[in-house]
């Protein structure tokens, strides 16, 4: 038999304010490293990266000089005409932090507009190149895997070093930040009540954070002197 007081239910009503900077850090780091760690580049046009990444070098270099509306105009139908052809999921991942780019750049240019009306046409043609601009550069990221992009960039003759640099560091990134979410997550399911010394929780998961980061390139200096690292880094 259970004794009655086992039965009987016992809600637990917390105060505000359980952890609640912990989690909202959480959610955003996870969601950066969700977006770090997926390998787009399923695109239907069999061409290579190096050629994409020059086209994409190529168009961002014209637009950047372009000044007749209609170059502008065939840029800007060639760019979303591309856009209009992704599947509807991947709309709002590309149109997003183009939108918000393009807000940013309003917002900037707004004061000068209002105070100078002879210039707003000036004014819009700079926001509309830096929608395009973000927008290509995610069109790209979105239809390339980052190896490839490593390939490419060996291919057009990149040093090594800043290549493997740049590999490296991105790779770093994810895993430090999955190892902060990881102590976010396990400190957030610890705290129970109102939590007086988050700022002091999350001091100590970024020491923890910092000496992890001072082991993990230990190790990787090791294995490269282990095994004879000549400068040649050709990427995955």
């Amino acid at each position: 038999m259970i004794p009655a007081w086992m039965t009987k239910e016992e809600p637990i009503a917390p105060p505000r304010d359980g952890g609640a900077f912990a989690l909202r850090t959480v959610n955003a780091l996870g969601g950066a490293l969700a977006r770090l760690r997926v390998q787009r580049g399923r695109d239907g046009l069999p061409i290579p990266a190096a050629v994409k990444l020059l086209l994409l070098l190529g168009l961002l270099i014209l637009l950047s000089l372009a000044r007749n509306p209609l170059l502008l105009l065939a840029i800007a139908a060639l760019v979303l005409g591309y856009t209009a052809c992704l599947p509807a999921r991947e709309l709002g991942s590309v149109l997003r932090p183009a939108l918000g780019a393009a807000l940013l750049a309003l917002l900037l240019f707004l004061p000068a507009m209002l105070t100078r009306p002879a210039g707003r046409w000036n004014n819009w043609i700079v926001v509309g190149k830096v929608f395009l601009s973000v927008t290509m550069l995610n069109l790209f990221n979105r239809r390339t895997q980052w190896n490839q992009i490593t390939k490419a960039l060996r291919q057009l003759r990149v040093p090594g070093v800043f290549v493997f640099v740049l590999d490296l560091t991105l790779k770093y990134i994810v895993l430090l930040g999955s190892l902060i979410v990881d102590l976010l997550t396990a400190r957030s399911l610890r705290a129970v009540g109102r939590d007086r010394h988050k700022y002091r929780s999350v001091g100590g998961v970024m020491g923890v954070t910092f000496l992890r980061s001072t082991e993990l390139s230990r190790e990787t200096w090791e294995a490269m002197s282990c095994r004879g690292f000549t400068d040649d880094y050709r990427g995955l």
